[in-house]
């Protein structure tokens, strides 16, 4: 389920008390040497001559570094990965392709893997970095076989399981032409990309809705360009959806927009979820290891975060979109509120809980803040899982919802 789903203060010029004494010792208390007589005294001065003194040091104050500004326009944080074109144009047919899945996080030793478990071939990589994973390639629609029954319960309906099969081939697909044109994988086996399980995943259900739907993928069309785009898909929305550009920067896509659901998905045991209490101190510390991971200097440079607040909401469905943060300084530092959420789930620290979305209000308390009205699951683009079950309930087939939660696409036939 593709959820896709740190700190550092200003210095201090101070100058410390021995420093100051052996400046006085240096500049103004000399001892007077031994040899010198004081009956002897230095000449008057000539007529018409100037006894001429050095003007006294202008020291002029130094000014603390300035903090670094706040880009008018948020970049995509490098966590996330490049920033790729919203729609990339592909061939009207071809071969079905083989798609490279890193079934192993990076360790620094090769790990074992049993082949058997997975269809394809199964490799240990060893990667530039000096790190080992293992990489399972096999052909894509045996992936989503593996795919479909971890993204989705086993008993819900056929139309909600072809509906995942599109989204999630066309996710792959744009994956494959994006990021694995440059990497030694195209996607990871988790949460951050597609939950994938291999041979043991693969269900009766998964198989029909992948053979019932093989090859077709979504595509869209802006003003210049036409074709295949990122099918981005979360559990529960809560009853807005968001775009990915407002999420966390990427390139707008004419299909992946704002809209309001409403109880489409309440279904979803995370349609609302209860208050989360952070310190002010949690706060600070995933804000700053954020702004480190991702080279963002005016996050990684806050000192204690003294207010959290939320200073943009979406005009159609209130979600917020900026989350603006100040320090004890009075320095500022904004992020996009999925940054946020994402930035208190990845906290290296595990100190902090996971918001499990980015749909919610902030309300201060003293030395913490409280997310309240917590609303979905996920980042809340595109399709929403929960609602697409709730649609097939009510009898659609899995075009009509693939319509409802991507406007503006169709379905092509591509191998």
């Amino acid at each position: 389920m593709i959820r896709i789903a740190f700190g550092r203060r200003l210095p201090v010029f101070m100058l410390s008390i021995g420093t100051l004494l052996a400046g006085l010792l240096l500049c103004g208390c000399q001892t007077v040497p031994t040899n010198v007589s004081y009956n002897t005294l230095p000449p008057p001065p000539t007529v018409g001559s100037m006894i001429s003194e050095p003007a006294p040091a202008v020291i002029s104050p130094v000014a603390p570094p300035a903090f670094p500004a706040v880009p008018a326009i948020l970049p995509k944080p490098k966590i996330l990965g490049p920033l790729y074109p919203g729609i990339i144009p592909v061939a009207s047919s071809m071969r079905q392709p083989w798609i490279r899945v890193r079934i192993t996080r990076e360790s620094t030793t090769p790990p074992y893997i049993n082949p058997h478990l997975y269809r394809g071939t199964v490799r240990i990589v060893h990667l530039a970095d000096g790190k080992y994973a293992a990489i399972n390639s096999l052909p894509i629609e045996s992936y989503l076989a593996g795919v479909l029954s971890r993204e989705l319960y086993r008993n819900w309906l056929p139309a909600t399981y072809r509906a995942q099969a599109i989204a999630a081939r066309t996710y792959a697909l744009y994956q494959i032409v994006t990021f694995g044109r440059t990497h030694a994988w195209d996607v990871t086996g988790g949460q951050n990309s597609q939950v994938y399980g291999g041979k043991n995943a693969e269900t009766p259900r998964a198989w029909n809705a992948v053979r019932a739907t093989t090859g077709d993928i979504m595509e869209t069309r802006d003003t210049q360009e036409m074709g295949l785009f990122c099918a981005f898909y979360s559990a529960c929305n809560g009853g807005a959806s968001q775009s990915a550009a407002e999420a966390w920067g990427d390139a707008p896509v004419p299909t992946l927009v704002n809209r309001v659901f409403g109880t489409l998905d309440a279904n979803c045991p995370e349609f609302t979820w209860p208050t989360m209490t952070f310190s002010l101190q949690q706060i600070t510390q995933a804000v700053t290891w954020w702004g480190q991971k991702n080279d963002l200097p005016y996050l990684a440079e806050l000192g204690p975060i003294v207010s959290v607040r939320i200073t943009q909401r979406n005009a159609v469905t209130r979600r917020p979109m900026i989350i603006t943060l100040i320090d004890a300084a009075g320095h500022v530092g904004k992020m996009r509120a999925e940054e946020f959420r994402l930035a208190l789930a990845l906290d290296p620290m595990r100190t902090v809980p996971a918001p499990p979305s980015s749909f919610f209000n902030i309300q201060p308390d003293g030395n913490s803040i409280e997310l309240v009205n917590g609303h979905g699951f996920g980042h809340g683009i595109g399709l929403s899982q929960w609602g697409a079950q709730t649609l097939a309930e009510r009898g659609w087939r899995a075009r009509s919802i693939l319509q409802t939660y991507y406007p503006h696409s169709w379905i092509h036939k591509e191998w």
